[in-house]
């Protein structure tokens, strides 16, 4: 069994990784190749977690897949390079073990969930809806109350909810900082530096 701190500290990673690829891809803002190798360490991750953080990260990650599979946001060589190694790390690992708990009503929660939380964002970037509701919109909710739900229904023991935030946390984290940004960042620490000596 893993620990509840590997959890949170993998979760992050991967909340960071998903956005840092799809900026790269979408935004320009990262190195590609870059973010192509990240993807296949990503894939990595959340193919083991499938596989061993059963019944939590099962559904979660699954539902995710298809979710994305269903949006069509499966569009770029990273995030098919991330599926496949995800899905052949799982393979491999369900087979070795001989069995994992999946929980199929947590999987159908998480996945409606998320497909409707990837067409609300991409509504929410064609059409303007006013500053407050195009936030609420961009930050994907109904993942979070399909999550809360199942904690309150017993599903999962409450303690999911650290690395589920800690994933969600990060990648709006990583959402808000650009190249530019921590260009600047630096570039104002060293101007700091320099008149403080």
């Amino acid at each position: 069994m893993i620990s509840l701190v590997v959890l949170v500290l993998l979760y992050i990673f991967i909340g960071g990784a998903i956005k840092f690829v799809d900026q790269a891809y979408d935004e320009d803002e990262w190195s590609l190749k870059g973010a192509f190798y990240l993807a296949v360490v990503l894939g990595g991750v959340m193919g083991l977690l499938a596989a061993i953080d059963d019944p939590f990260s099962t559904a979660f990650f699954w539902a995710m897949f298809v979710s994305l599979i269903l949006a069509r946001k499966v569009d770029n060589a990273a995030f098919l390079a991330c599926s496949v190694v995800a899905i052949g790390v799982f393979a491999v690992i369900a087979l070795m073990q001989g069995s994992i708990i999946f929980l199929p009503l947590a999987f159908a929660a998480f996945m409606a969930a998320g497909f409707i939380d990837e067409i609300a964002d991409g509504y929410a970037h064609k059409k303007q809806m006013g500053v407050w509701m195009d936030r609420f919109l961009h930050y994907r909710p109904f993942s979070d109350f399909a999550m809360v739900a199942m904690v309150l229904l017993g599903v999962f023991p409450a303690a999911m909810l650290i690395p589920y935030f800690a994933f969600t946390i990060s990648y709006n984290l990583v959402e808000r900082i650009s190249p530019i940004d921590m260009g600047s960042s630096l570039k104002g620490l060293l101007m700091r530096a320099v008149h403080l000596r």
